[in-house]
């Protein structure tokens, strides 16, 4: 059986191997599948991986196997493939940018289920252009607690006069993306952490900005720290490594409140999404909005 071929992409070389190995035995999908919905949601996809450093985290023998990130531009990683040098510490790491097609299909191909990308944008890799709440349930809480902590982020910003587009993690948890005009990280950061310490202080025995997952006890996380220079989170529309290959995706406000569910939105079911309501998540690209004075 040929496992290695070689196909032009927009003038690009892509090889690819390997495509009938199942990386979702529960509904049996393979890697040839995983890649085509890669191919289908890069117009949608694209847009948010952009000039973004990229962080691979790989499975190469599919969800139920071992994962482990790779930050450094692989040795052998093709000519084309766009990257940027930043320090990290004493060193330097060579972090893949995934601007085109071609070099989403190769991630794809490296076995990166999931697409994990910085919150800031080269050239200004130190100022996020989004801000980001990662609402992460523990215990036994879960995701329509996630989605209650939601609704009260939407409450708060709206006090600020600023929009969040809500998006499901793809697991149990909700993330609230704030579109911003670049500041420092610790800027932002502590705007979101204010935000988090206020609904944890109103409602405590429900949610919490502990850190220690142990002591989070039946409480949902509110995560602003997550929002650093080299930290990341699945992108939208990204596939997430769950048994039914669910979706990192955009939703409205309405759609959380009336109880939508994560299940409803897998790897298998986005084109009728996307057909239906479009990019929830175009508003993102071009909406700047000023953080308030600390």
């Amino acid at each position: 059986m040929k496992t290695k071929s070689v196909y032009d992409v927009d003038g690009k070389n892509v090889t690819l191997t390997n495509l009938q190995k199942v990386y979702f035995p529960k509904i049996d999908a393979t890697k040839a599948e995983l890649i085509e919905y890669y191919i289908r949601m890069s117009p949608f996809i694209l847009p948010y991986l952009k000039d973004r450093p990229f962080s691979m985290l790989h499975y190469p023998d599919g969800i139920d196997g071992k994962s482990f990130y790779q930050k450094q531009r692989p040795q052998d990683a093709p000519d084309w493939l766009q990257s940027i040098n930043l320090a990290s510490g004493e060193k330097t790491i060579d972090w893949c940018l995934v601007n085109d097609l071609p070099s989403l299909i190769y991630m794809a191909n490296r076995s990166c289920i999931e697409m994990h990308a910085w919150f800031s944008r080269v050239p200004d890799f130190d100022k996020p252009d989004v801000a980001i709440f990662d609402l992460d349930p523990s215990g036994n809480t879960g995701y329509q607690q996630a989605v209650e902590a939601a609704l009260l982020v939407q409450t708060a910003l709206e006090a600020y006069q600023l929009q969040g587009f809500p998006k499901l993690s793809g697991k149990t948890g909700v993330h609230v993306v704030v579109p911003i005009e670049p500041v420092p990280y610790e800027y932002a950061r502590a705007f979101l952490k204010r935000i988090c310490a206020s609904i944890e202080a109103a409602q405590p025995a429900l949610f919490t900005t502990e850190r220690t997952i142990v002591k989070r006890q039946n409480r949902v996380y509110l995560d602003a720290v997550q929002n650093g220079r080299g930290k990341t989170l699945p992108a939208p529309y990204s596939v997430r490594s769950t048994p039914n290959a669910n979706i990192s995706v955009p939703v409205t406000w309405q759609e959380l409140q009336s109880g939508i569910s994560p299940d409803a939105f897998t790897m298998r079911s986005m084109d009728a999404r996307v057909e239906a309501v479009g990019d929830l998540f175009a508003p993102v690209y071009t909406l700047r909005q000023k953080l308030p004075a600390l």
